[in-house]
This record gives structure tokens, sequence and C-alpha cells, in this order.
């Protein structure tokens, strides 16, 4: 009776697994193309990393996400931050030095700070803490937050409802402080695909070469989001852009290699920490709106401009009220596209400074 039985479970896991990956396939469709139908933001990320978490909680052995393709998910999110940095962002920054980069650091400083209320919770140290609160580039945040100790589960969940809530309240808010005027987007125009590839490609290439000399933690993310910014500046390529299906594989891999890495104790934390963490959104949003307006008075813009220059994440959300009604759209994007640039450089060299800092409180 028993080894028939043990047959029969051993017969049904060889089964099951095909229709687990079937059914984390169908979820990660179902799923990613609800959110892409509701316009939320990375949907695929979101996708992959529900259709992840299915499989982490429902294989005897969950799969660990290959060495490999993790770094390839790095480099892609690294380069895909790099190609916004262009000729309009280099202007915008030397005309004004001192509103866009110290605009880009209050916020930051003030997202951080904020982000210590969730040290309340036992689930989250100080290194957790600073890397969920992160204000900008969340998928490559959470990347490089595992690389250092962090709980990388936690920073993406912290980072992604952050920018749920400011893409849920950006248009509700923004008419609060009144019209801008009105703004026209230009036409992007057609894109060219082999370009695209070649720049990709190029950048990629020499980010991991980078990464390959300059041993430090997170380096491919780093690397390519110098080399993909340096080549969108120097003109060699008519469309320095990172086709959008390359773009979708990298966030599949970033929401996959979280997902997976959910175990049933894991989820249970993160359902605890809830409360408290989005108490901590909700403060830092406030928080960096209060900085907007006060930039906004000290420059000379709208408060609208100066609120959307200053949100900490929800980027679609942002360019789609800021060509409706803002009139500096150069600045608002830019202080944007900085932010998200400064924190994805800013947080492989903070990591090592956090580890230490941990060391020494240990000892």
């Amino acid at each position: 009776m028993t080894p028939a039985r043990r047959g029969t479970t051993s017969c049904s896991a060889e089964v099951g697994r095909p229709g687990l990956w079937a059914a984390a396939a169908a979820t990660y469709a179902v799923v990613g193309g609800g959110l892409w139908w509701l316009g939320a933001p990375s949907p695929l990320l979101f996708a992959a990393l529900v259709a992840a978490v299915l499989v982490a909680l429902r294989a005897p052995e969950p799969p660990a996400m290959p060495e490999a393709l993790r770094t390839a998910g790095m480099a892609v999110v690294g380069t895909a931050a790099g190609a916004s940095v262009d000729a309009d962002v280099l202007r915008t920054v030397a005309r004004e030095p001192v509103a866009v980069v110290g605009g880009v650091l209050v916020t930051l400083a003030v997202s951080m700070l904020v982000g210590q209320v969730l040290r309340l919770s036992r689930d989250v140290d100080g290194t957790t803490a600073i890397f969920a609160s992160v204000a900008g580039g969340a998928s490559g945040v959470a990347l490089a937050a595992r690389e250092y100790g962090a709980d990388d589960a936690i920073v993406i969940s912290v980072q992604y409802l952050r920018v749920v809530l400011v893409l849920v309240s950006v248009p509700l808010v923004a008419p609060l402080l009144g019209d801008a005027g009105g703004a026209t987007a230009p036409d992007a125009g057609p894109g060219d695909p082999l370009s695209q590839l070649l720049y990709t490609g190029s950048a990629i290439l020499l980010g991991l070469l980078f990464a390959r000399v300059v041993r430090i933690s997170a380096a491919p993310i780093l690397g390519t989001l110098v080399a993909s910014s340096a080549l969108a500046l120097s003109g060699w390529f008519p469309d320095a852009s990172v086709p959008g299906w390359v773009v979708a594989l990298g966030f599949t891999v970033v929401g996959a290699n979280v997902g997976l890495s959910l175990t049933r104790e894991r989820l249970r934390r993160l359902a605890r920490l809830f409360p408290l963490a989005l108490v901590q959104v909700v403060l830092g949003v406030l928080a960096c709106a209060a900085v907007g307006v006060l930039f906004a008075d000290a420059v000379g813009i709208s408060r609208i401009d100066g609120y959307l220059a200053t949100t900490p994440g929800g980027l679609p959300a942002v360019v789609a009220v800021a060509v409706d009604s803002g009139q500096e759209i150069g600045l608002i994007l830019t202080m944007q596209f900085v932010r998200v640039f400064v924190a994805l450089a800013f947080a492989p060299l903070l990591g090592p400074w956090l580890r230490r800092r941990g060391a020494q409180r240990r000892t």
C-alpha cells in the first residue's frame, strides 16, 4: 500500500510540474494584460512577480533565478534608465543647476528620512528601510538591495506601493494646485529598430565589461547606466532608446527574481508590515509635495510644476499631467530623470557604507 501511494505521489508531482508552469504563464498573461488595460505602471513586472510567487508557493523546491539571467535583467534596467539622459536634460541642468540638483537631493533626503518610520517594525532593519524609501528607480534599487543584505521583497513591495499611490494621486492632486496653462508634447516620430538594437547592445556590452573590471555589487546596473547615458549623449545613434520588448523582458526578470524568493514566511511578514508601509508611503509623498511647493516658490514657477517635479515616482502619471497642464515640462522631466539616475547610481555607493555600519554595530 505504501509503495503504491509513493509512486502515485511521485507521478502526480511529475504531472503537476508542467501544470504549475502553465498556470504561472497564464497568470502572467492575465495579470499583465489586466494591469496594462488599467494603465498601471510596469505591468509586466507586477505580472511576473505574481506568477513567480505562485511557483514559489506551490513548487516543492522553487527554482532559483539563474545568475546570468539576473545579471541581464539588471543590465536592461540600467540601460533603460540611462537612455533617458539627452542633450535637453543637460541643457536644463546647466541652466538651473542649483534648482535641479538641490531639488533632487532634497527629495531623496526627505524620502529616506521619512522611510525610517519602517524601522518601527521588527521585520525591517536600517538597510532595508533606506533602500525601500529611496525615491526613484524602484526596480533597479530593489535589485541592488539584495546585494547589500537588505530584504528585497520588502524593498520592492514598499517601492511599488509608493509608485501606485503617486500614480493614483497625481491626477487628483494636480487640479488642486491650479492649471498652469497647458502645453503640447513634442512628436517623438517613428522609432528606428536597428538603431535601438545597436544602441542597447552596445550599452549592455560596455556596461557588463565595466562590471567585470569594477568588482562591486550591482555593478551591472551602474555600468550600463553610465554606458547608456554616454552613448545617448554621443549622437552616434539616430534612435538612442531601448526597444519596448527588451524593457519588458528586463522587467519580467526583475519581477520573477523577487517573486521566486517570496516564501510563505516572507509573505506573512509583508502582510504584517503593510499598515506601517502605507503610513510611511503617505508621509513620504506628502513631504515630497511640500518640497515641491517650496521649490516652486523659490524658483518662480507654478506650484503644480514644482509638485510634479518632485513626486517620488509615478513617472507615467507625471508625464501625462505635465503635458496636459504644465508649462515647465522640460524642468519637470529633467528633475524626474535626474533623480532616477542619481538613485540608481547612489544605491551601489550607499550599500557598502550601510554594510560596514551594520557590521560595526554587531561588534
